[in-house]
């Protein structure tokens, strides 16, 4: 017997089909809380500073959707606001009492390192045609390898500014990537097949519900049809992978390392390059579905080798008619691993 990632909640005979609304309902209070916080850490010292017209040109850069890599603080509290999600979703599985603890992060209820540093080599891999796609066009061979400013333009920021936006980059959007995979690819695909009893119809299902309402949620920032189409097509491509790998190792790496390189290009404010990433292509939508399933192919290949463990190596919890039998509870029937379930009724 063995229990894929997105039924892992089932383990846990304490499991309730309600429990992860009471998990939803605590994350959006935690949401709200700590954006009233974040807003009163960022506004109070402009308005102090600034004045009015400091605080309105803020609440019109924040209000217009598409996030400008070139200015620090914007940047740093779009992505602030995201951060937040990572503790925040983990603090609402645990008082919920979704599952065991670590139950958003694998098959082993924790992050397996050694498998992550394994999923470096195709992130890596995968990164060196993406910059080159990105870059396409930027570079100058004429008298050396350069910038081609005649393509691109000028830098707009200072240096001092656009160190400390690298600097912001490579801080916060590790931990942006990984709260949005641990809501859409975890919380989401674990709550939808934990709550349907058919393992296929809702394998499917939990795949296509986080693929849609992690692209749907891209609209207000303004992106358009093509640009939807790439985030749901990278979003459908990690959601197998999860599935796949029993965890969220190699997604999170892949969705921090693709955004980190797009902001970093972005940085520099080049006078002559759009900065909004929200106008997608036809040709940007392949070039993501490509390197996704390439990534995918690799992350299997790199999976096989290595034997990985996808699945949780034990059984369901039986899902008793009212009340849990009180020999249900205690270690031995309630923890991942334990050999109660073997010898349990299915019903009383």
């Amino acid at each position: 017997m063995s229990v894929p990632y997105h039924r892992l909640p089932r383990v846990d005979a304490r499991w309730r089909w309600w429990r992860p609304l009471v998990a939803l309902a605590f994350l959006v209070g935690w949401y709200v809380a700590s954006q009233v916080v974040i807003a009163v850490a960022y506004f109070v010292p402009i308005g102090a500073s600034q004045g009015a017209d400091g605080l309105m040109g803020l609440q019109d850069d924040l209000s217009s959707g598409a996030l400008d890599p070139t200015d620090p603080l914007v940047l740093s509290l779009s992505l602030v606001s995201l951060v937040v999600l990572l503790p925040g979703i983990l603090l609402a599985v645990k008082i919920a009492r979704v599952g065991p603890a670590g139950i958003l992060s694998s098959t082993r209820f924790r992050v397996r390192w050694r498998w992550t540093l394994w999923c470096l080599l195709p992130t890596l891999v995968i990164a060196i045609p993406m910059f080159l796609v990105q870059t396409w066009g930027m570079f100058s061979f004429d008298g050396g390898f350069g910038w081609d400013h005649d393509a691109i333009g000028q830098s707009t920021v200072s240096l001092g500014t656009l160190t400390l936006t690298i600097a912001l980059v490579l801080l916060l959007v590790p931990f942006q990537g990984a709260a949005e995979e641990y809501i859409f690819r975890g919380f989401l695909m674990q709550t939808i097949g934990s709550w349907i009893p058919l393992r296929v119809v809702g394998t499917v299902v939990a795949v296509a519900v986080s693929t849609i309402v992690f692209a749907l949620l891209h609209i207000p920032n303004g992106y358009n049809v093509w640009g939807i189409l790439d985030v749901g097509s990278f979003g459908l491509v990690a959601a197998i992978i999860v599935l796949r790998t029993g965890g969220m190792e190699a997604t999170v790496l892949q969705h921090a390392f693709n955004n980190i390189m797009i902001f970093v290009l972005q940085a520099p404010g080049w006078s002559k390059v759009d900065l909004d990433s929200s106008n997608g292509t036809m040709i940007g939508w392949l070039i993501t579905l490509g390197t996704s399933l390439a990534f995918w192919g690799m992350v299997e290949v790199l999976a096989s080798w290595r034997g990985l463990d996808r699945r949780f190596a034990g059984s369901e919890a039986p899902r008793f008619r009212g009340t849990v039998p009180v020999w249900a509870g205690g270690r031995r029937w309630t923890r991942p691993g334990g050999t109660g379930w073997d010898v349990a009724p299915a019903r009383d």
